[in-house]
């Protein structure tokens, strides 16, 4: 079963968004265009539209129209509307087609009706003569709709159906082993037909796979959606079709925006990377900048007339050791993208140390 969802958030939602949730599908799964012969019988295909409310509070609804194209060309769905049986399950609405408008026209008793969270119902649209041209058929759904006493407004959502060769296929798409340790392997395999462009897309990749049916991937770190997507029929309108498999990573990597974390937090990797830094010429500012977020360490041992400047942002640090043995130190907390300049005179010898927030080592101090 091909399945198309269609859903709106209330609560977030733009004046003219839908009051309604909608998802559709379709029997067979892709739906297959008729053959061009147009004195071979025509292929039948069926569509469920599954319609919802999702907020808490009801929506009054005067009436839902399905507009179906019906004709000969490839954004056509159906050869005639009239040969279609229309039904809804929820009681006391009824359907009936308008055929000027090339519309099936759903509506309650009365002049409108309560849609809640609780009244879930069914559209569907069985006995289609599908079209004979492959392609995409655009199938508009319009809700007048309103909540409270505010006035009705027209509201709609388009769904494109596919409508493919008769002898296409694309199917068990498999992803194994299907749970892996981090960095482990996975092999894809899947079956098509050869009448179609092929396409593997997950994370930044998107690879032509169209002369394969396996593919081997290496290296994986985090769970993983493979998206396997099929492109045929005229350029001009394509059909397309979409299907998935995963892979599930033990300890994975994780990348996020923000993280908060309300209660303990255990590291059992590590944090810092830590990196000693080089002077390689002295009395010149020497310049790097800071990858991520660090501290900047830096010690003095004594020799006569040594000194170390130090400028990590926040002004120039001097160091110079004493007659007694002491070395200075210093420690600098450094920001990603601040730059660091650092001069030696002649005869020191400073140990110089760079602890980071990640794993991006410093460039080592240029002139």
């Amino acid at each position: 079963m091909t399945v198309v969802i269609q859903t709106q958030d209330t609560d977030t939602s733009a004046a003219h968004d839908p009051l309604l949730s909608y998802s559709v599908s379709t029997t067979p799964s892709p739906l297959k265009a008729s053959p061009e012969n147009p004195q071979a019988p025509e292929e039948i295909g069926e569509v469920v539209i599954s319609v919802a409310r999702q907020s808490g509070t009801p929506a009054d609804v005067e009436w839902i129209r399905v507009k179906v194209p019906a004709g000969t060309m490839a954004p056509d769905l159906a050869t005639d509307l009239n040969k279609i049986s229309p039904r809804i399950s929820l009681t006391g609405w009824t359907v009936r087609l308008d055929a000027a408008a090339k519309e099936f026209v759903c509506a309650p008793a009365g002049s409108h009706a309560p849609i809640g969270p609780d009244t879930g119902f069914t559209i569907q649209l069985s006995d289609i003569p599908i079209s004979r041209k492959v392609g995409t058929a655009p199938i508009t759904v319009t809700e007048s709709s309103r909540t409270g006493s505010s006035a009705f407004q027209d509201r709609l959502t388009v769904f494109n159906l596919g409508k493919f060769p008769a002898d296409f296929y694309l199917r068990n798409f498999l992803c194994e082993p299907s749970i892996i340790p981090n960095g482990g392997d996975v092999k894809l395999t899947w079956e098509r037909s050869a009448n179609a462009t092929y396409e593997l897309l997950y994370g930044d990749v998107n690879r032509d796979v169209t002369n394969r049916t396996s593919l081997d991937v290496e290296g994986v770190k985090s769970d993983t959606t493979f998206y396997l997507r099929a492109t045929t029929g005229d350029p001009t309108n394509p059909v397309i079709r979409i299907i998935s498999a995963q892979v599930t990573v033990t300890k994975s990597d994780l990348e996020v925006g923000n993280l908060a974390v309300h209660g303990e937090l255990a590291i059992t990797g590590r944090v810092l990377t830590r990196q000693e830094l080089f002077i390689g010429f002295k009395e010149r500012w020497l310049t790097t900048s800071a990858t991520t977020d660090g501290i900047l360490t830096a010690r003095l041992p004594w020799a006569s007339g040594a000194g170390l400047y130090v400028d990590a942002g926040r002004g120039i640090h001097f160091l110079q050791p004493l007659g007694d043995g002491h070395q200075p130190y210093l420690s600098i907390p450094v920001l990603k993208g601040e730059a660091i300049r650092i001069k030696a005179s002649t005869n020191a010898n400073p140990s110089i140390e760079w602890f980071g927030f990640g794993r991006n080592e410093l460039v080592t101090p240029y002139p």
